[in-house]
């Protein structure tokens, strides 16, 4: 019995071993069930989604200069960013009072050695009118001392 193929919408043979099949055998349908299986897989399963997180994070601490090196091999990729980001930046609404460059964070805008001294601290979120990319957050770190109401133990 011949299906029809949701991605390409040609009709295809089913196999007699899976029984809901809605791809056909081609390369680029399977490569779109692929892509909607894990896009499904990483809004329900939240295993699966910090093992992905965990193997993303592996691949970066080895391949930290990767998209350095990419940039500096590929211009074009470059200054078509700078375009697309300009015109991010033109379409987002200004306040008059913060017409100034707009403050961008992205998710490896952190260095890699540890500046903040082991301790105590509070964490407050501050408005900022730039672009976060994923989870970034901006805060405020500011040393809560031992005389304070915040600094009193947590635990019982």
């Amino acid at each position: 019995m011949d299906k029809v193929c949701v991605c390409c919408h040609e009709s295809f043979p089913q196999h007699p071993a899976v029984r809901k099949q809605r791809y056909c055998s081609k390369p680029v349908c399977q490569k779109e069930r692929k892509k909607q299986w894990q896009r499904r897989k990483l809004n329900t399963d939240s295993a699966y989604r910090e093992n992905q997180a965990d193997a993303k994070r592996a691949w970066r601490a080895k391949n930290g200069s990767y998209w350095r090196e990419y940039r500096a091999k590929h211009p074009a990729y470059v200054e078509r960013n700078r375009e697309k980001q300009r015109e991010r930046n033109h379409k987002r609404p200004r306040k008059r009072d913060l017409a100034a460059v707009p403050v961008i964070a992205k998710m490896d805008a952190l260095t890699p050695r540890n500046i903040i001294l082991s301790g105590r601290y509070r964490l407050v979120p501050l408005a900022t009118d730039g672009i976060a990319k994923m989870d970034a957050l901006v805060v405020e770190i500011g040393i809560v001392s031992s005389g304070s109401a915040l600094a009193s133990p947590a635990g019982p």
